[in-house]
């Protein structure tokens, strides 16, 4: 069957804007819609020759034309024409089956599901929780299971333990698998937007069908599934946008333009790698629009016009979307949660059972005698707050750069709430810590000593070289070891840098002084506060241990506030996370597949859920992805020698596809090599699928080629796709036991398929 959009692709072989010169544009001419599996067409009038594309030569597999014959024939007027790809509904049936088969299984959590199982409760609880990514895909799984009668009561520990059975687990993990099957007859659909055969189009669909890595991530609790059919869909939309060359700021021109914005942004609303695809849409549609500033037919007017419909699709629109995401987000999350002392006081004190209760019932003054946390609010770095923090360990008497200290208590920055993060307010002609009656308030200039609530010493700096930052003092709570070191204790505290101390300070943050005071540095807030009542050291111990750190009632803070902190400490904190993990991998292991991730294993029958692609398809795309970079050179260098083995229409379709496939391959690949944090396997599908699009663009090039001079060569390379397909199933079918986790396996049978000395598998269960 023709696919009548994929005949008015073909039309344009080179560029959009230049193939618009040769165009006649008619009235009557027809308004095609489609959306992956269906063609519909709406038809007014009769058909006008002026305005049918060109017949192609047949022999690639390409889809053909309808002659012009057919095309005169004439069509009831306001008729609706229903066109059905069969192909698509088969690829999206068979990825349906591979991705919800035995779904329900196994029936525990498996890796990342115990973050996002546990922040579709914490949704369902309205309870705030941070992540460092957007909330699109949490809150679609939180739709998910607010519509399963999920009431997210439960509470996940590790990897591996069994869900409730108040959890409904095959209904969470059927979205994402819902959103995986979509993807396989989407990128079946952009190869055949890109003009290739149904051959390549096939080849580029049963590579994401039948890769295991695609199909794990696919059918568990997770965000990649939801992450590429959004990607998946900009491309489409981008692609069904500019090939709609000759319907200027018509509806379905709009449709398709609008759609790309609210794609894309639905990618990096997921996770924020989906900028690149944004990123990619955007520099191409900014080509596009610098070719069309050179057509003389279009006036400054319409120009400005077509400048304006980008801006507002591909800028405004997404940005509205995108900010109003996280309104939805913030406007659910009202209760104070896990993660919230990661935000500043303000933030915390507009959630219920935040800062609020605390703050309300504290003392108005802050005055001589108060118990108080002192909270670094440096806003040049906001990803991780710290508390002024000491504990009964001593620096070092001398540290391995063979400097000595003061061997005074520790006094460092903590990035928890502690006990240990108290701290009395002391008049220096005062030998009390009682709050006095009436109570004298601390005022602006006052000289103050500052006691450790818990170990009583009083915060203290000598003219010693911090341990870090030699260049400044250090700073420590004062132990009188008789050796006429007075004490020095009347200062201005201020946190010059964010160094950590090695393990004897327990890997805390480092905190030194200086003699400039007029920094940016020596801002601390006082987070909590209340009066000491006890003239005891014992019973202020006891007033500091029946502290309540967590406060009851809420205090108003704008959703936009709200917005803009959250967006400054997501930033920041993917600087932040650098652990190490056993299954961690790195960007230049990610190409030939050398490093997979256990995610789950049943400790009875050693079946097991590993992330690993299908070893096939990876190694030969990586092999397809750098000959298509070196034929792309090859051209290069014969054109340079006027040498034409392509036309004009061949040779601006060849770079456009380069330049869509190479350039989304390797800018959602190469961000990864400056990327100061853990990364994992997963990492890497966004680049994957844009080399599996790629491959299958060299096979169709390849094939356009050879059936120019022989037939029968045409047709050995489509003998030569379903080999490859072929292949492909088998190698899926094999590893399959890794993708479901339902398969029992002995330790020969785990033993047998490590194809590669550097994959680790699991055995804990020596089944004979």
């Amino acid at each position: 069957m023709i696919a009548t959009s994929s005949l008015l692709s073909q039309a344009i072989p080179g560029d959009a804007v230049k193939c618009c010169y040769n165009t006649t544009l008619t009235t009557g001419k027809s308004s095609i819609f489609f959306f992956s599996f269906f063609h519909i067409e709406f038809r007014k009038s009769k058909s006008d020759t002026n305005s049918l594309p060109k017949e192609r030569d047949q022999g690639d597999g390409a889809p053909g034309f309808v002659s012009n014959s057919e095309k005169m024939v004439e069509s009831k007027p306001f008729s609706i024409k229903l066109e059905v790809d069969i192909v698509q509904i088969l690829l999206f049936i068979g990825a349906l089956v591979t991705r919800t088969w035995q779904i329900g299984l196994p029936h525990a959590v498996v890796f990342d599901e115990l973050h996002f199982s546990k922040f579709v409760s914490l949704y369902l609880q309205n309870t705030f929780f941070f992540d460092i990514h957007p909330p699109l895909g949490k809150l679609l799984l939180s739709l998910a299971g607010h519509y399963t009668g999920f009431e997210g009561n439960v509470s996940f520990d590790k990897i591996g333990t069994d869900y409730p059975d108040s959890v409904p687990v095959g209904q969470l993990r059927l979205l994402p698998a819902i959103f995986g099957s979509l993807l396989v007859p989407l990128v079946y659909q952009i190869a055949v937007e890109l003009h290739m055969s149904r051959w390549a189009a096939l080849l580029a669909a049963s590579f994401v069908l039948f890769d295991n890595a695609v199909l794990v991530q696919s059918r568990f609790i997770l965000m990649e599934g939801m992450l590429l059919f959004f990607m998946a869909l900009a491309i489409l939309s981008f692609l069904k946008f500019r090939f709609i060359y000759h319907s200027d700021f018509s509806l379905h021109w709009w449709f398709w333009l609008t759609l790309t914005g609210f794609s894309f942004t639905c990618a990096f609303s997921i996770k924020y790698i989906g900028l690149m695809t944004m990123l990619l849409i955007i520099l191409l549609i900014a080509k596009d629009y610098w070719w069309m500033l050179a057509d003389i037919l279009k006036s400054d007017l319409c120009l400005i016009q077509h400048f304006c419909a980008r801006v507002l699709c591909l800028v405004l629109i997404p940005l509205f979307l995108y900010v109003g995401i996280f309104f939805i987000h913030l406007s659910l999350l009202t209760k104070a949660g896990p993660h919230d002392n990661v935000m500043t006081s303000a933030f915390q004190a507009s959630l219920e059972g935040g800062l609020a209760a605390l703050t309300k019932g504290q003392p108005l003054n802050v005055v001589y005698g108060s118990q108080i946390t002192l909270r670094f609010s440096n806003n040049q770095s906001p990803s991780r707050p710290c508390w002024l923090h000491s504990h009964p360990h001593v620096y070092p008497i001398r540290y391995p750069d063979g400097r000595g200290s003061s061997h005074q208590q520790q006094v460092t920055c903590y990035i928890f709430k502690d006990l240990y993060n108290w701290w009395i307010i002391k008049h220096p002609n005062s030998n009390t810590l009682m709050v006095s009656d009436p109570p004298q308030p601390v005022k602006h200039g006052d000289l103050i000593q500052l006691v450790h609530g818990l170990t009583g010493r009083a915060l203290n700096s000598h003219d010693v070289a911090a341990p870090m930052s030699p260049q400044n003092q250090e700073v420590s709570c004062y132990i009188d070891y008789n050796v006429s070191m007075a004490a020095q204790n009347l200062w201005k505290v201020e946190l010059i840098n964010r160094k950590q101390l090695p393990e004897w300070g327990f890997h805390q943050l480092e905190v030194v002084t200086d003699h400039l005071t007029d920094q940016t540095h020596t801002i601390w807030n006082v987070e909590e506060h209340r009066y000491t009542r006890s003239p005891e050291k014992e019973g202020q111990a006891r007033e500091l241990s029946q502290a309540e750190m967590i406060p009851s009632e809420p205090t108003h803070l704008s959703l936009w506030a709200k917005f803009c902190e959250l967006q400054m400490k997501m930033i920041f904190s993917n600087h932040d996370i650098d652990l190490e993990h056993k299954y961690s991998s790195g960007p230049l292991e990610w190409p030939l597949l050398d490093k997979n991730v256990a995610y789950w294993i049943s400790p009875e029958t050693n079946a097991q859920i590993h992330l690993l692609g299908n070893i096939f398809i990876w190694y030969f795309s990586t092999v397809a992805l750098l000959v298509y970079i070196v034929v792309w050179l090859c051209y290069i260098l014969t054109r340079q020698r006027l040498a034409f083995h392509l036309n004009e229409a061949e040779w601006n379709h060849f770079v456009f596809v380069g330049q869509l496939l190479l350039g989304g391959y390797f800018l959602h690949y190469l961000p990864h090599f400056v990327t100061d944090r853990t990364m994992f396997l997963h990492q890497y599908l966004p680049a994957f699928l844009f080399k599996v699009i790629t491959c299958a663009a060299l096979f169709d090039h390849v094939l356009s080629v050879a059936s120019r001079f022989s037939q029968s060569l045409a047709t050995m390379l489509k003998y030569l796709t379903v080999i490859i397909i072929f292949v492909t199933v088998i190698v899926f079918i094999y590893f399959a036991a890794f993708s479901y986790g339902t398969i029992p396996l002995t330790a020969q049978d785990i033993q047998q398929m490590m194809w590669k000395e550097s994959w680790d598998f699991l055995i804990l269960n020596k089944r004979k």
